[in-house]
Parts: C-alpha cells; sequence; structure tokens
C-alpha cells in the first residue's frame, strides 16, 4: 500500500515538473519569436537607409556616425537615434532643432553651419534609419476598427496607456507611438516578456509609520524621498525616512501572457490601430529658420 502511494506521489510531481518545464519552454519560444522579429524588422530599416539618398548617407556617415554608429543604433560616444523610442518619437522639427543647436552638456556640438538641405537631409536619413519613410504605404495584416475595441477592451491596453486623450496615465501615451514601427516590431512588443527584475513595471506600496499607505509606479527617487503615482494619475511625494516598508506587486503592469489571451489576428488588429492611430497625429514638415522667416 505504502508503495502504491510512493508511485502515486512520484507520478504527480513527474506531472507537475513536466508542466512547469513545458510552461517555461513556451515563454522561451514566446520571448524568442519576438526578438527574432525585432532584428530582422530593424535588419531591414538600416538595409533601406543604405539604399536611399547616397549623398544624405555620407552626410551621416561623416557627421554623425562617429558617435551613433553606422546604423544610428548608438556608439562609445552617443546614444541610439535608430530605435530608441524617446529619439523616434521627436517630431522633425525637434530633431532639426537639436542638429541646430546642438547638446553641449552631453557633448554634442552644433551643425547649424551644414545650412539648411543639409539639416534636412540629415533629418531625412535619421527617419530612414528609423524605419519611417513618407513615401511608402505599411501594409497593414489587421483591422484597426477591431484593434480600437480591443484596445479599450479586452486588451485592457487604455487602462495604463493614453490614446489621443483617452485612458490611463500609468504607461506611456501611445498616440504616436507607432509612427517609426512596423507591425511586426509593434508584436513583437506586446508579445516581450516583462521583465521580471523592473520595479518600475509593479505596482509600488508605501506603508508610512503612522500607518498611512500609498499605492503607485515609482516615477522618481533619491536617498531622501519618492515620487509615486497612483492608477488614477496623481503623484505622491513620499519622505524616504517616514516608510516603515515598502512592497511590490507580485504580477507586472505589462502583462506578459498577451501570446496566450489574444490571437495572432488580434495582434494584428491592435498593430494596425496603433499605426493608423499615430497617422492621425502627422509629424510637422521641417522648416528651417530661413523658411520660418519667409
Amino acid at each position: 500500500m505504502s508503495c502504491n502511494k510512493h508511485c502515486v506521489h512520484e507520478a504527480m510531481f513527474r506531472c507537475g515538473f513536466a508542466a512547469v518545464v513545458c510552461a517555461i519552454g513556451l515563454m522561451i519560444v514566446a520571448t524568442t519569436d519576438a526578438q527574432t522579429a525585432t532584428h530582422r524588422a530593424q535588419a531591414s530599416k538600416t538595409t533601406q537607409a543604405s539604399n536611399a539618398n547616397p549623398e544624405a548617407r555620407q552626410l551621416f556617415e561623416a557627421t554623425c556616425s562617429g558617435c551613433h554608429g553606422l546604423d544610428g543604433r548608438g556608439g562609445e560616444r552617443g546614444p541610439d537615434i535608430a530605435t530608441r523610442p524617446q529619439i523616434a518619437q521627436l517630431s522633425d522639427n525637434e530633431i532639426l532643432e537639436i542638429l541646430q543647436g546642438g547638446r553641449p552638456a552631453a557633448g554634442m556640438p552644433a551643425f547649424d553651419g551644414l545650412g539648411a538641405a543639409k539639416l534636412k537631409a540629415l533629418v531625412g536619413y535619421v527617419r530612414k534609419l528609423q524605419g519611417k519613410d513618407e513615401g511608402a504605404a505599411v501594409a497593414l495584416q489587421g483591422n484597426p476598427a477591431n484593434g480600437k475595441s480591443l484596445f479599450f477592451g479586452k486588451g485592457r491596453c487604455s487602462e495604463c496607456h493614453n490614446m489621443q486623450g483617452t485612458g490611463g496615465f500609468i504607461g506611456r501615451d501611445l498616440s504616436n507611438y507607432a509612427a517609426t514601427l512596423s507591425p511586426e516590431e509593434i508584436r513583437a512588443k506586446i508579445l516581450r516578456a516583462p521583465d521580471e527584475s523592473d520595479k518600475s513595471n509593479r505596482v509600488a506600496e508605501a506603508t508610512m509609520r503612522d500607518g498611512q499607505k500609498f499605492s503607485g509606479v515609482i516615477r522618481n527617487e533619491d536617498n531622501f524621498s519618492i515620487q509615486l503615482q497612483s492608477l488614477d494619475g496623481t503623484f505622491h511625494l513620499v519622505d524616504r525616512s517616514q516608510v516603515a516598508q515598502m512592497d511590490f506587486s507580485g504580477q507586472p503592469i505589462m502583462p506578459g501572457n498577451y501570446s496566450s489571451t489574444l490571437t495572432t489576428g488580434e495582434l494584428d488588429d491592435l498593430a494596425s490601430y496603433l499605426i493608423s492611430a499615430a497617422k492621425t497625429n502627422p509629424r510637422k514638415q521641417v522648416q528651417t529658420k530661413g523658411e520660418e522667416d519667409e
């Protein structure tokens, strides 16, 4: 009888272990597929940019690649200007202003002396590296209308993200997010497994010495204070010396199970909606100082 119990327990253990291994394997496959799609899309952008205006490419290589790399993805002295969202989502005029005035504090010189035509060419080439081609239409495989319903419904994206003035505050504003991204990159980012060590992707709860509790995402912190933003957008500045305990939610804010909760078609719909929404917030055309005066 004891042997039968032992056999049953051993069989249950093996089944449970096999299930865990299977789950881990599926997560690894999903993450690898997402990373592969991102790498392919980025490589395609670089190839397309290299085949673009040769004068603009040569100008970029002579002026910018020493710091930012030939593909624009960063070097020892300059940041990634091809795939970094903070750069890709700048308007053409904002990039132009950076080129004209430089960023002395960051070690970037001003290039206003190149003249209007060359500065425009540089902005255009950077856009090529980012995959933004005004003359090419992006092939959308999904249905933007269905994607909108998913964004504000089943996908629960709007609980954290804002879209053209509607939605949450915890996540980034996605109104113009897809302006320089391909459908493949968007799907890969949605499916990417969350970083378990990233505290900014978890809700923190600060219990104060007087019993008060504040919860939200950590936006800023130093040796003296912690800034929390609650789910309704309210900011709380907490005195670190008065914090008795700091806990973090077990689940990340950005779900990591979209590969199982959304179908391939639904992912295509979401990507199509994000791209279509970005088109309703077009970037302003580049204007040089001389053209503004005219």
